[in-house]
This record gives C-alpha cells, structure tokens and sequence, in this order.
C-alpha cells in the first residue's frame, strides 16, 4: 500500500494529458496556427485488427564485441466511419461530410547494432537500419454546403492510394576517452536513402446550386503517380574539456544534408474509356536541398548541489528549391540564427528538485508545404504549396519542478514552458465563390507565441487509506491566422482542472471517485467583422470511478467508469457518451499463478470518438465509430517466478543495469 500516492498521481496525471474528457472533447492546443482542440490523434478511431511477429537476437562475439538486433512484421487493418459539420466563418456555411475510411498497411524493420570496445579508451558502434512499407487506403465522402438551411453545393469524393516505401539507413560512433580525465571526444556519422511511391485514383463529383443562376455539375477523375527521393546525411563532433575540478568546455560541430525530390505526374481520366490524358498544370517534378550547421561552445560547471551550462549556439541554415519541370530555381534562402545556451539545475535532495532550461532550434518546412502545383484531391477544399517559404525558428523555455516523498506518499510536480516561433508557417485561406471552395496556401508570419501550465499534487492520509490527488492545466495560444485579405489574431485560453479521491480499505478494497473540468475560450482580434461571429467557449465535464474488490475465494471484481458531458458541440456529432468497463477474475492453484478471467468492455456500448477543431476559418465537429461492446474470456498461467537479478554488461557505449522481478 505504500505506492497509493504515486500511483494515484501518475493515473490521474495519464488520464488528464491523453484523454480529458474521456471519450468526450479534450481541449488540446496544436501549434499550427490554427487553433485546433483535439480529443486525441485518432489512432483508436474505427475497427482495428493487427497481426504481428518479431524476434530479437543478442550475441557475446568475444570479450570485446558484442552483437545485437531484430526483425518485425506487423499487418494492420482499420476501418470505420466519420461524420463532420464544419462551420466556415468566411462563407458562413455549414459544411456535412460523412465518410467511410479503410486503411491496410504492412510493415517490416530490421535493426542490428554492433558494439566493439576496443580499448578502455576507445570504443566503436555500428548500427544499420532497414524498413519498408507499403499501404492501400481507401475514402470515400458524401458532402453538402447548406446556407440557411438552403443547399448551394453537395458531392461525393473518392480517393484509393497505394503507397510503398523502402528505408535504408545507419549510424556510426565512435568515442574516446583520453588519458587526462573529463576529457573525451565523440564522433558520429549518418546517413539514410528513402523512397516513397504513391499511386492515387481521385473520383469528385459535384452539384453547384448558385443563387438565381442554372444548377452546374462538375465530375472530375483523376489518376496521379507520384515518388518521392530523399537523401540525408550528417557528421556530428563532440568534444569535452576539463577546465578545473568543476568546469568543463563542451563544444559541438555538426553537418546536415537533406536531399527531397518530388516527381508528381497527374493525369485527367476519361471516364468512359478510361484513356489517361497528362494535366501539366497538375503536374511538377521539384527537388529541394537543405543544408544545416550547428556551432555550440559552452561552458558546464557541475557543483554537488547544483549544475549549470552557459554557452552560445550558431545555426547557418541554406534551403535551395528548383522545379525541373517549369526549369526555374528559386530564390535560395540563407541566414544564421544565433541561440544562446542556458540550462540550471538545483537538487534540494535526492527527491526534489529544479531545473530551468532554454532551447531554440531552426525547422524545414515540409515537402508538402513547397510543392507549387495545386492539389484538388480534397474537394472543394483546395491546396497550393509555397515554394518561397522560410524556415520557421523556435525558442523555448521551460522551468521544472517536482518533490517526491516515498516516505509519505507525498508527491508534486510542476512545469511551466514559453514557446515563441518566428516565421511560423500557418495556412492562408481564401475562399473561391459563395458556395463554400477554398483555397489554402502556406505563408510564413511572426508574433506567435504560447504559455503553458502544468501541476499534479498527490497527498495520503491516515497510513495512505485516503489518497487526494489534484491537477490542472492552462495554455494560452496568441495566434497569427490569415483568412482572406485579413490577418487574424486568436486569442485562446484552455484550462482545464481535475481531482481524485481514492480509498484503501486495508488490502482488499480499492475505490476511486473522480472529476475534471475543461474549458476553452477563442477570442479574435480583426479589422473585419466577421471576427465577432469567431468568438466561442466551449467546455466538458468529465465523471470517473474505478474499483478493484478481492472476495473470500480468490475472486477479483474490477470496473472502472467514465462519463463525459460535452457542451457546445454540433447537434449532428455531439454526445454524452458513458463508459463502463468490468470485469471478474478467480485465482487458481495454491501459489494463485492462473487467472481465468470474464472482462466485459464498453458495456453501454456507447464508445466513439468526439472531435472538435476550431481554426482561423471554421468550426470543425466530428464523431469516428470505435470498437464497441464485447466480450473476452482468457486464461492465464504465471509458469515461473524469477527472483531479483542483476545483469551488468561494460562498456564505454552500453551500460545496462537490468532487475528482473515477477
């Protein structure tokens, strides 16, 4: 019973970050540019079957070289549905999708390392790397545009892709220590070739309802054939010098190429005869290099309360476009960020302690944002790249806190962070008629910045039968988002407040009783009036229960219970959804090492995915089927215990102090 504290901290801390509103909304802030409050990265979203094997090999070759790898396959299969009602600010229409997804993927990798300690001073590391993918992904969209509830626009979508992508890549380490102790000197060399092959077949057909003018149906097929080359490598030096019994002179030199070239080949498709027709508007085979440098001298002084580093950081970055297709280069992009570096740390005791530590770093814009050619697969949600773009550059702040007290149970951390980024890249959104097409362009713009809070506190009482745990969250995101021919600025709040109480009744009761409450509030700050039409809050309370119960017997009776009352949602997406999981478990044999076990999940059968997403141009609300109500029944067999042991391997390059305990 020791551990209620912590655990009750840990689950609670889990259960706000990933999943504030339990199946409901979670209020989470993406640093994009536009404001986007997601319940969680849809990997849950659907029906999933997943099948997979792997196997690993380790090998002591001799005293001196040590070999190690492994090799796995995984075949994954996902389905389901997707209903959305998007809100476009600019257009003020009301945009319904329902869509139905499938998704097939298989997956090889193979990783191998090879660790030669030459000497005491020297020592090698080798490690390849090998994957391939490839994947079929199939959508297909129903979709209308409703103003006033009369209809300008509806359609249908179709996309079938296939994709395969081979990977090769490898590092190379080398360390030595020299003879003078605290100096040490580390040299490592990378290297990696990709290839991405992408197939699509793109089907949209469409009906246009203009205000006083004939109805216009448009049908457009399309069949496009892209690949996608990357080449990267790198060099990366590092090297120590003591200074005195407590100062060290740490510098690092490092080199980095990245090779991108995109040939995309689309073709118009007569739909009767199928006869493919090259579209050279579509169309555009570009290559970028991108070259970057890091120069970083600093100086560390390590004391035995505290520690801290102080230094300089140069960054040249080089970005070099050119499109063989328009045989035309770009307007190269270079410039020197210069980043101080500053990290303190302060241990109080062993358990507590402070540390404060700054980072800036320069980031390429990604392919896809600097391919010039217009992208219509997603209709009437059209796409362009920006060839032009410059890297964005980001600077953070962050100041931790945490005590943790395995005597009492007691347990608090604390976190506080200050993001700024210049050149952000946001998207520009220009509508193109009055029945709802869009057209979305990456631009570069300054004055963006976030604020973020985080705390969890965990306390027992009376000899940890009673466990409180509180925790919460704020986030403020000063966002610069160009809508038309309007900068927009969006002033977001998210804060969000939980508390647990758990109850340990000797050894063989455990019962937790919970709540939290998040809100998100935009503001907008424009010339234009639409602004005030942007402005909104939105929360969600979240109810949860768990129990575990041991009867006379050995039987285990478990469940655990979340409840979620989301506000301000879409009527056609927006549900309470309750979720109850149970299960009862009987202890066999006399050292009670088999488990035969009935769990009975999403018992209400009410568990789904619910989505909200609000940006510089639109309210977006969606609800994604998941795996509902079912039954499993398992058996477990424990067939050994292992006592505690530990397995020690030397070596400049691997230390592993491994404790195996069953």
């Amino acid at each position: 019973m020791g551990g209620r504290g912590m655990g009750s901290m840990i689950k609670m801390g889990q259960g706000m970050m990933n999943d504030m509103g339990g199946s409901g909304t979670i209020m989470n802030a993406i640093s994009n540019g536009d404001q986007q409050f997601l319940q969680n990265n849809g990997s849950n979203d659907g029906i999933t079957t997943t099948n997979s094997i792997g196997m690993n090999y380790r090998d002591q070759l001799s005293k001196k070289v040590s070999i190690y790898g492994s090799y796995s396959y995984s075949h994954r299969n996902n389905a389901g549905t997707k209903i959305i009602s998007q809100q476009n600010f600019n257009t003020h229409l009301i945009n319904n999708q329902d869509n139905d997804f499938t998704n097939l993927s298989e997956n090889h990798r193979f990783y191998f390392n090879l660790e030669y300690n030459i000497d005491s001073f020297n020592y090698l590391k080798v490690s390849p790397n090998v994957t391939y993918n490839a994947g079929n992904s199939i959508s297909a969209t129903n979709f209308d545009f409703l103003s006033n509830n009369s209809k300008t626009f509806d359609g249908f979508n179709y996309n079938n892709t296939r994709t395969s992508s081979p990977n090769v890549s490898g590092t190379i380490l080398y360390n030595h220590r020299f003879h003078k102790r605290g100096r040490n000197m580390s040299l490592s060399l990378t290297g990696g070739n990709s290839v991405n092959n992408n197939n699509e077949n793109y089907l949209s057909r469409s009906t246009r309802y203009p205000y006083m003018n004939p109805i216009i149906q448009l049908a457009t097929t399309l069949y496009n054939a892209q690949e996608n080359n990357n080449h990267s490598s790198g060099i990366r030096l590092t090297y120590s010098e003591p200074l005195s019994k407590i100062r060290s002179l740490d510098l690092v030199l490092s080199h980095n190429f990245s090779y991108m070239r995109n040939n995309k080949r689309d073709y118009t498709v007569d739909p009767s005869s199928g006869v493919e027709t090259f579209n050279p508007f579509l169309s555009n085979d570009y290559q970028n290099d991108y070259y970057s440098d890091r120069i970083n001298a600093s100086v560390r002084t390590t004391q035995k309360k505290y520690n801290y580093t102080l230094g300089v950081s140069f960054q040249p970055v080089d970005l070099r476009g050119i499109s063989l297709t328009k045989d035309s280069a770009y307007k190269p992009i270079k410039r020197v960020n210069v980043f101080p570096i500053a990290r303190f740390a302060y241990n109080f005791t062993k358990t507590k302690s402070l540390s404060i530590n700054y980072s800036g770093s320069a980031q390429q814009p990604s392919f896809s944002q600097l391919q010039d050619i217009l992208d219509p697969t997603n209709a009437p949600y059209f796409s362009r790249g920006n060839p032009n773009l410059k890297p964005s550059v980001n600077h953070t702040l962050n100041l931790f806190f945490n005590n943790f007290n395995f005597i009492t149970g007691k347990v608090i951390f604390t976190n506080v962070s200050v993001n700024i980024i210049s050149n952000q890249i946001v998207n520009k959104v220009i509508r193109l008629d009055t029945a709802g097409s869009q057209l979305s362009t990456p631009e570069n713009v300054n004055g963006y910045y976030n604020l973020n809070g985080f705390y969890n506190y965990s306390r027992p009482y009376k000899n940890r039968r009673y466990v409180l745990t509180l925790n919460g969250t704020i986030n403020y995101n000063h966002n610069i988002n160009l809508l038309d021919s309007t900068q927009t600025i969006g002033n977001n709040w998210i804060v969000n407040q939980g508390f647990n109480v758990e109850w340990n009744h000797k050894t063989w009761l455990e019962f937790g009783l919970g709540a939290s409450y998040s809100v998100n509030s935009n503001r907008y700050n424009a010339s234009s009036s639409q602004s005030k039409l942007q402005n909104s809050v939105y929360d969600a309370w979240s109810l949860t229960s768990n129990i575990n119960i041991e009867l006379p017997g050995s039987w285990v009776l478990k469940y655990d219970f979340d409840y979620t009352i989301n506000n301000g949602l879409n009527g056609n997406v927006g549900i309470d959804p309750a979720i109850l999981n149970a299960s009862i478990e009987k202890q066999l044999f006399k050292k009670k090492n088999g488990i035969i076990k009935l769990q009975g999940f999403d018992i209400f059968n009410q568990n789904t995915n619910i989505n909200r997403s609000v940006t510089s141009y639109a309210i977006i609300d969606s609800r994604t089927n998941r795996l509902n109500r079912y039954v499993l029944l398992s058996f477990t067999y424990r067939i050994q215990k292992f006592k505690g042991k530990r397995v020690q391997q030397k070596g400049l390059g691997s230390l592993m102090d491994m404790r195996i305990n069953n």
